[in-house]
């Protein structure tokens, strides 16, 4: 018999009740890596017959862990489990049912279309994701749950991870309706030496209140630590006359889109909406922002009430071209709506000192400190509970590489830098207002490097 320590017994009974969404979040040596392994002992005793799905990041965590932790349950409870290396396929004899181990590892764009769960038909409806933290947002999740196409099972998607700010797993959970379960490493006391524990007060308070006692908090290390709840204001109202503006990063596989209004009254630009989908084209993104905002020049022909926008702002990446149209993210902004774009300038720097990582943070968080940019509670709000990407989750994770005096990558990064290309577009040496404004022929020569596109341009 199996003694389940209380996270444990909470994952089974969870399990036998068929949860949809079982979503765990548990410190260091709590127990979650083996209670996986219960679970998947349970499903494949109950659902003979059945394929099942056990997700993790890395081949080499699949090798290194997954695996040895399987075959010693499968040992110590003689369960005669017989492992295919080459499929990376867990079968047991007695029940006929199957389990199929995959890292989940997209490390790069370049990949933006592959599934590495492609082909599997996990019949036997359930999968298994453990080290959810490594992921920032539901990617992992909603690829998984197309791969349970069971007619004779509920679905069962069951994700464990460490605790991490705004953990995705968490709050999608919250989302559904399910109640997580949070348990600290203590759960787990019985089976670990009070020596372990007593060693773990060596830890930063930070660290050790995090990853023993489940909670988390932000880093200390944030890079827009100016941003305070002085920034969020509420009741915001949304004035036709405001000038509108969007600010994209571009990229197939996670796009962000901020839309910002400059508000005179408050001398300041409002972030007053967000668009962060995942793996779609510039046409399916253009038809997104079209649903919340329009061309001025075109807005007797918008479809409804929109946001109106003048221009917008991006990296310069977006000039090149695709594969598959022979067109640039940028020349499909400008086509007109019916022609599957916006129908807006496009403004961007091929300034080298502007387009420096260092140098647009510095000039963002000078902007945010004059709180030159202010958000919407609705944006924030919503963010906090979005199940992909947000402002909101990007700015509690984005941190400082201290090897590196840079931020770190993490993948939600984006909205931000949809953030820095506005900024230094507009702020990087006079306060913007909102409208034109005149340059002398000098300033004009310095700034030659920026260009614009579209049928008309507009000051900043």
């Amino acid at each position: 018999m199996i003694k389940l320590n209380p996270l444990q017994k909470e994952m089974i009974k969870a399990i036998r009740r068929q949860d949809k969404l079982i979503s765990i979040q548990s410190g260091w040596g709590a127990g979650k890596s083996s209670g996986l392994v219960f679970a998947l002992i349970y499903v494949m005793s109950t659902r003979p017959g059945g394929r099942f799905l056990f997700i993790t990041d890395t081949y080499v965590r699949l090798q290194g862990v997954v695996n040895p932790e399987i075959m010693k349950w499968s040992d110590k409870l003689g369960l005669g489990w017989t492992y295919n290396q080459q499929l990376s396929v867990w079968h047991d004899p007695t029940t006929g049912s199957r389990c199929h181990l995959k890292n989940y590892n997209r490390a790069s764009t370049q990949v933006a279309t592959m599934n590495p769960l492609e082909g599997i038909n996990a019949d036997g409806g359930v999968c298994f994701i453990d080290e959810a933290q490594v992921w920032k947002d539901s990617e992992v999740f909603n690829k998984a749950m197309g791969r349970l196409r069971s007619d004779k099972h509920k679905p069962i998607v069951m994700i464990c991870g460490l605790p991490v700010v705004d953990a995705w797993w968490v709050e999608l959970a919250e989302q559904s309706g399910f109640s997580p379960l949070k348990f600290t490493s203590y759960a787990n006391q019985d089976n670990l030496s009070a020596e372990w524990f007593e060693s773990l007060k060596l830890l930063p308070e930070d660290e050790r209140l995090a990853m023993v006692m489940n909670q988390p908090k932000p880093s200390s290390g944030q890079v827009y630590s100016e941003i305070g709840n002085d920034h969020i204001i509420k009741d915001w109202e949304y004035k036709p006359e405001m000038t509108g503006r969007l600010a994209i990063d571009y990229g197939f596989r996670k796009p962000s889109v901020l839309i910002i209004c400059y508000d005179e009254e408050r001398q300041a630009s409002v972030i007053c909406g967000e668009i962060n989908p995942q793996e779609v084209t510039i046409e399916q993104l253009s038809k997104l922002i079209l649903a919340i905002a329009w061309p001025r020049e075109l807005k007797d022909q918008a479809p409804g009430d929109r946001i109106w926008i003048d221009s917008a702002v991006c990296d310069p990446a977006g000039l090149a071209r695709s594969d598959q149209t022979g067109l640039s993210a940028i020349k499909v902004i400008r086509r007109l709506p019916d022609d599957g774009g916006i129908g807006v300038p496009v403004k961007y720097t091929t300034d080298p000192v502007r387009r420096n990582i260092s140098n647009g943070v510095m000039r963002l968080k000078r902007a945010l400190s004059r709180k030159q940019y202010l958000i919407t509670d609705e944006v924030w709000r919503s963010g906090q509970h979005a199940s992909g990407n947000s402002l909101r989750k990007a700015i509690a994770s984005y941190s400082w590489d201290k090897s590196k005096d840079l931020p770190k990558k993490d993948e939600r990064e984006d909205p931000l830098d949809a953030l820095r290309y506005d900024c230094i577009m507009h702020y990087w040496g006079i306060d913007y207002r909102g409208q034109a404004r005149t340059t002398s022929r000098k300033a004009r020569s310095k700034n030659r490097k920026i260009r614009t596109g579209g049928s008309r341009t507009t000051g900043f």
